[in-house]
């Protein structure tokens, strides 16, 4: 097995066994594992886009916030760190720490730079698709801890080289989490066409918050896309794969769904931290078939201003979504153009 498969067998085994199969009967052709799978060629994608439009324009990984989960009391308030992981050196970092170190809710902000060599291999358990639990092995890689001081907005190496500086937060869970089976040996081909180093990077941070941070009982994260950096402006960015929802012939019938709960948290840190916020859809051509058509952007002000407060639709995966007129949105090298 050559390098390239075996990080693909690796980040098989870490996604299918942390993910479940739910279908959504409310959307044709709408498995939640089938879309977590697919959804990294869009984020793959996008970073390219932002390279070959501008050499001005720098894309750079979404972070995590991380917090534990609530007990309901009074007094008991969310608390965050925030994590990146990615080659880079930190400082490259060093404008989007500065900007979210500006809330005060989030305690403490580490780095986590991955390594390219010197990765070994550590045992895994699995259920097989025959459904008998099994050990077999999973590649880990190497990385270096780094925490950012607030008030001198620097980086320096963090006294803990483990992710014991994360799950020291946390209790152990009461029981070992389920192990889902492992599949969808086919949804995994796409990841063939890229270079060893994107898909590294994408296990990495698969590796961290599907395998790691199962260890650690109540967390709670959400995830940020990336972020595009020009001089000292910070655009933080959504990336999905998507076809509009079309109501007819005609484009102004047509519309795009946001997670509206995700565009709740995006509102807050909107207003927490002053960033702009552009929501991406690659533009795919149906569920089954996910040729690419274009790129359409547009800013989460703008596309509050199109929606439809008195209605949602069934987003699967258990989310509603809140629709915007297709015909808002702008093509992203439109938008690009005006950073």
């Amino acid at each position: 097995m050559n390098e390239t498969n075996r990080v693909i067998d690796s980040l098989q085994k870490v996604l299918c066994t942390a993910t479940s199969t739910v279908s959504d009967s409310r959307v044709e052709n709408n498995d939640y594992f089938k879309r977590r799978v697919l959804g990294f060629k869009a984020e793959i994608e996008f970073e390219k886009a932002v390279k070959d439009f501008s050499s001005e324009l720098h894309f750079v990984e979404g972070g995590q916030f991380i917090s534990k989960k609530i007990s309901g009391a009074a007094d008991d308030k969310n608390t965050f760190f925030y994590t990146t992981i990615d080659y880079e050196a930190p400082t490259a970092y060093t404008s989007v720490y500065k900007r979210i170190s500006q809330w005060d809710e989030v305690d403490e902000m580490l780095y986590i730079q991955v390594l390219e060599n010197d990765w070994t291999t550590e045992p895994f358990n699995i259920t097989q698709h025959d459904g008998v639990k099994a050990t077999t092995t999973i590649l880990k890689p190497k990385f270096i801890f780094y925490q950012f001081d607030k008030t001198t907005s620097t980086f320096t190496n963090h006294l803990i080289q483990d992710f014991s500086v994360i799950l020291q937060h946390f209790n152990e869970p009461a029981r070992k989490p389920s192990l889902f089976k492992i599949r969808g040996d086919e949804q995994f081909r796409y990841f063939e066409q890229y270079d060893i180093r994107t898909l590294k990077k994408i296990y990495a941070t698969r590796y961290f918050l599907d395998n790691i941070m199962r260890q650690a009982q109540g967390r709670q994260f959400i995830d940020l896309d990336g972020f595009i950096l020009k001089n000292d402006k910070v655009v933080l960015v959504e990336i999905k794969e998507k076809s509009p929802i079309e109501d007819g012939e005609s484009m102004t019938k047509w519309q795009y769904g946001w997670d509206s709960r995700r565009l709740l948290w995006y509102l807050y840190l909107l207003n927490k931290l002053d960033l702009a916020v552009l929501y991406n859809v690659r533009r795919v051509n149906n569920r089954t078939d996910r040729l690419f058509v274009q790129w359409d952007s547009l800013f989460i002000d703008d596309f509050l201003k199109g929606v439809s407060w008195s209605n949602s639709r069934g987003g699967g995966g258990g989310e509603d979504t809140l629709l915007a007129p297709y015909l808002y949105f702008k093509r992203l090298n439109e938008i690009l153009e005006t950073l």
